[in-house]
């Protein structure tokens, strides 16, 4: 279930803790800092402080960070502000080129070291189920990049143009091939490969499948309430 929360953010976190006490409570949200190019060392300073150094909206950091570090968090919709639109549509895109660029290529890497020590059949199997996986989402970050993400940096996003309806495409998708690929590697592949080689393949597959099902979840509960927000204020 859902849960409620008065603020518009996880009630532990503030602008006016010190970031590194952030991070401290959710290691996590490390990979925030990445994708989002944080430049670092960071010092002592503030979320606040952070924030207005880097042009982030600290009440929009704060709320990708909960939603971030609890599955569950979904933000005050009447509390979301249009001038947030862009900066989440940039996060948004910094987090395409991040799976790309990072998470995508490490789980390939392993992928790789899983192969040399299949059959023929098993490497085949393996490789054309990775490769559909990779392919799926690949075309989906593509179909958001043109038909939101576009729309929005131009401005003109409009009903007619913009497809609302990639908001309702069945994330599920993700999650079974994800599921398909784990399963595949946990039972089916032959003794040879080894444990160890296994359960770093996986940890990286999980910890993509968890981190796009945050993202999916700032697409449906923040940019689509945001988008539709706009193409309201245009009527």
């Amino acid at each position: 279930m859902n849960k409620r929360h008065t603020s518009p953010y996880l009630a532990t976190f503030s602008p006016d803790m010190k970031l590194f006490e952030l991070v401290e409570m959710s290691p996590s949200l490390l990979s925030i800092l990445s994708r989002l190019d944080v430049r670092l060392p960071f010092g002592d300073i503030s979320v606040k402080d952070l924030c207005e150094r880097e042009g982030i909206a600290d009440e929009l950091f704060l709320i990708l960070c909960s939603m971030h570090t609890d599955d569950s968090f979904r933000p005050d919709v009447e509390a979301l502000k249009p001038e947030m639109l862009a900066g989440v549509v940039r996060y948004l895109r910094l987090s395409h080129r991040y799976y790309a660029e990072h998470m995508l290529p490490h789980t390939s890497a392993h992928l790789e070291r899983i192969l040399d020590h299949c059959d023929k059949l098993s490497h085949s199997v393996l490789r054309r189920f990775y490769d559909d996986y990779t392919t799926y989402i690949e075309h989906h970050f593509e179909q958001e990049e043109r038909f939101i993400f576009d729309l929005v940096d131009g401005g003109g996003i409009e009903r007619d143009k913009a497809d609302c309806s990639l908001f309702d495409m069945p994330h599920t998708d993700i999650d079974d091939r994800s599921n398909d690929i784990a399963s595949l590697i946990f039972k089916s592949l032959p003794e040879a490969a080894p444990t160890k080689l296994r359960c770093a393949m996986l940890e990286h597959i999980y910890a993509l499948r968890d981190d796009l099902r945050r993202h999916s979840n700032v697409e449906e509960y923040l940019l689509k309430p945001l988008v539709e927000k706009h193409i309201n204020a245009k009527r």
